[in-house]
């Protein structure tokens, strides 16, 4: 890819934003545009002729007035639109298959420019995986790493919150205005008042779909050196992200978990085929030693992909309100999908439940009685196996 740098115009950033907001031409049909035609607004001007030329009448170029009121409502709310090719585009992003034409960031710019490590995991975590994830990537973030993630229910969150003080990137699948999901709000406001950047190639005010998660998959393995998977089911979108990252020429790293607990299936299976195992913090320095030597990933090794990327009309689209997702508030439950079958502290366990002393303490109580969990001693609880 050119290694040359572009500082575009406000009215340049406008053309390349109605481009890639038009029906039916997403990255890879946007690059080969500008390229064929010398830039987005000859690319505009020339899209009859290409439209007649490959008898795709799905295409539709976005409206100008629409573009113009998403472009002064981002600045408005204090974020910034990134083209690929200027200073602040991700490096390692720029290196990826079909990377987005344009990012809006808002938050702590900075970020973009240190070393990434990407961590995914599942939204129905255990206490462990939430404290192997703590602990992973607050010793990673203090060695001078940029932590990222989806900003999901989970291994996302404990992830961005273990970083906060140091530097996290969160990937949203809507609009970088857009809190998904809802309960991470308090989150939201915390990356804004410390380290935190959020980054979307999606438009403002857009809600996620499910069709949005896999854009927002292939910018968290992009732009980071490395992915990191902490419990996560065969098919999921954790291991979409690390496939993702593998095809880039990324590290790909999963800690190990019991094979009779459904979450540990992801991880192992990457392991199997030749991901490092993460027992601790120094085994991925170790896999990232290249980026503290000053080395360059190996881009040469990108793989070829298909373009998966269908671009509907996103303004038009109706619209979705996010709903919470309903959990059981019954603290057996509460406790139960917190435990796998490996035992974990009972302070921490108390800590992640949310439940108050005499609850928590109760629960154990009548789930011990039920024999469906256990405590070893001097070490915690577990599912009962």
């Amino acid at each position: 890819m050119n290694e040359a740098k572009i500082e575009l115009t406000d009215e340049q950033k406008l053309d390349w934003l109605q481009l890639i907001r038009s029906v039916q031409i997403g990255p890879k049909i946007f690059h080969m545009l500008i390229n064929r035609y010398g830039g987005a607004g000859n690319a505009i001007a020339a899209l009859p002729e290409f439209i007649a030329q490959t008898n795709n009448k799905k295409i539709k170029l976005a409206d100008r007035d629409a573009v113009l009121y998403e472009w002064q409502n981002i600045h408005k709310f204090g974020a910034k639109v990134i083209a690929l090719g200027e200073d602040d585009y991700p490096d390692a992003l720029k290196y990826s298959a079909n990377p987005p034409p344009l990012l809006t960031v808002k938050g702590d710019i900075s970020q973009l420019h240190k070393p990434a490590l990407s961590i995914v995991g599942t939204r129905n975590c255990s206490a462990l995986g939430l404290k192997l994830t703590e602990k992973l990537a607050a010793g990673v973030a203090a060695e001078g790493f940029t932590i990222v993630s989806g900003f999901a229910r989970g291994i996302d969150t404990k992830a961005h919150i273990a970083a906060l003080h140091t530097g996290t990137i969160a990937c949203l699948a809507g609009g970088v205005n857009i809190i998904y999901p809802p309960e991470n709000d308090k989150l939201y406001e915390n990356f804004l008042s410390h380290k935190g950047l959020f980054i979307s190639e999606m438009p403002f005010n857009l809600t996620p779909k499910a069709v949005h998660f896999p854009r927002r998959n292939r910018i968290i393995a992009g732009i980071a050196h490395a992915t990191l998977v902490i419990e996560a089911a065969i098919k999921s979108g954790s291991l979409i992200t690390a496939n993702m990252a593998a095809d880039l020429g990324r590290e790909i790293l999963a800690v190990p978990g019991n094979p009779l607990d459904p979450r540990a299936a992801g991880p192992n299976s990457l392991l199997k085929n030749g991901a490092v195992l993460v027992r601790h913090k120094d085994d991925i320095l170790d896999a990232l030693a290249f980026v503290k030597d000053n080395q360059k990933m190996p881009y040469e090794n990108i793989a070829e992909v298909e373009e998966i990327i269908v671009q509907d009309d996103l303004f038009s689209a109706p619209p979705m309100t996010p709903k919470r997702q309903e959990l059981s508030t019954e603290p057996e439950d509460v406790i139960m999908q917190l435990l796998n079958t490996s035992p974990i502290e009972l302070d921490y366990l108390l800590r992640e439940s949310k439940l108050n002393t005499e609850k928590f303490h109760n629960a154990l109580l009548n789930l011990e009685l039920d024999e469906k969990i256990e405590q070893i001693y001097g070490q915690g609880v577990q599912l009962r196996s």
